[in-house]
């Protein structure tokens, strides 16, 4: 490619490719033609997540509690800003792991696969407002994307850095158990923050300092116990169930609760944490983790679902006014997303609503009260 140009068709085709035919582009992914294409590309695919970012702050900044405005231009500046610098540092880690791996050393080649693998940044910043409706399906949907990620990065290191592929899946594996420690404890420690924010709110309740709260006509979300199963908002998404039984039992929930309890007094000893692991009959911890996560997306789901239902029982203003701000929309979508992380069924739902308090006691296990 001739530097001093740049093809927007061929970024459109290969992002198209690195997330629809990741083997395939990674198999034939030039790794020459010099660093301005893939500075080009970063800063792309930088300005399209900031232009994202910007909007759901200015959307969302009262709800958040933010002057939407001022946190807009800042997360549009910071975003480009951050694509920029970050190209470079992956490009590093890359490099490193790519030597690993005995594979290509080349900083030029690195560069280019590090401008590849941003083509997550866009759908990452799309997918954020998740976090906004709930902290878990926030966290769910960023270890999908982080799974996805370390996918593609796997592929790029054997089939266009040609690392080896036994070294490069160990790798892999190192930092997919990275990836869920991580994402587990940010979202307990963003659980912990909330729980302090709601003593505050509870203590300038008492005193007569709390606001008005202008946004409580829609706030239909709550991980409280339904009244009844959501069955009607049920329909509306039924088609994204999975079939079968179901993988979520009442033995299976009450087995995790008992093994996280344990697990919490040996967090810092990793070979008694692997040793309760194999008693309570998991093979290893991320056996444990994904057991959790679906346990955890059902509870999510049914929240979803009930917010749904509680959004149709509401009065025509409230409804129109949900919609002018797609709340129908991103709790049907908070629903869809939860449904498809834990792959669940009908029976699944059912049997975390009759198990409400002992999942919520799942849920709560390790957040600081």
């Amino acid at each position: 490619m001739n530097e001093n140009a740049f093809d927007f068709n061929k970024l459109i085709a290969d992002s198209k490719n690195t997330l629809l035919n990741p083997k395939g582009y990674f198999e034939s992914m030039s790794t020459a033609g010099g660093m301005v294409e893939p500075l080009l590309k970063a800063l792309i695919y930088g300005v399209v997540a900031a232009i994202i970012n910007a909007i759901w702050f200015f959307a969302l900044g009262n709800t958040i509690g933010a002057s939407g405005g001022v946190f807009g231009v800042g997360a549009f500046i910071f975003t480009i800003i951050a694509a920029l610098i970050g190209l470079f540092i992956a490009a590093v880690i890359i490099l490193l792991l790519s030597s690993i791996s005995s594979g290509n050393t080349d900083f030029e080649s690195n560069l280019r696969v590090s401008a590849a693998l941003m083509v997550l940044m866009p759908i990452n910043s799309l997918l954020a407002v998740f976090g906004f409706i709930s902290g878990l399906l926030g966290t769910i949907i960023s270890i999908a994307i982080g799974l996805y990620g370390l996918y593609l990065l796997y592929l790029a290191l054997t089939k266009t850095l040609k690392g080896k592929d036994e070294t490069a899946r160990i790798i892999i594996y190192v930092l997919i158990a990275l990836l869920l420690i991580g994402q587990i404890i940010s979202y307990f420690s963003r659980r912990a923050l909330q729980n302090f924010g709601k003593d505050l709110s509870r203590y300038e309740q008492a005193y007569g300092e709390k606001e008005e709260d202008q946004n409580a006509d829609y706030n239909y979300y709550s991980n409280e116990k339904p009244d009844e199963f959501p069955s009607k908002a049920l329909e509306v998404v039924k088609v994204h169930l999975s079939t079968g039984s179901g993988s979520i039992t009442k033995e299976k929930i009450e087995r995790l609760v008992k093994l996280t309890e344990e697990l919490d007094k040996y967090e810092s000893d990793n070979a008694k944490m692997m040793e309760l692991v194999k008693e309570f009959g998991y093979a290893d911890i991320s056996e444990y983790t994904n057991d959790y996560l679906v346990v955890i997306s059902g509870i999510t789901a049914v929240s979803s679902l009930n917010a749904m239902e509680q959004l149709m029982k509401a009065s025509e203003k409230e409804k129109k006014a949900a919609e002018g701000f797609m709340v129908d929309e991103m709790l049907k979508n908070a629903a869809i997303q939860s449904i498809l992380s834990g792959k669940l069924t009908e029976s699944d739902l059912v049997t975390v609503f009759n198990n409400w308090d002992t999942v919520k006691d799942l849920e709560n296990k390790t957040v600081t009260e």
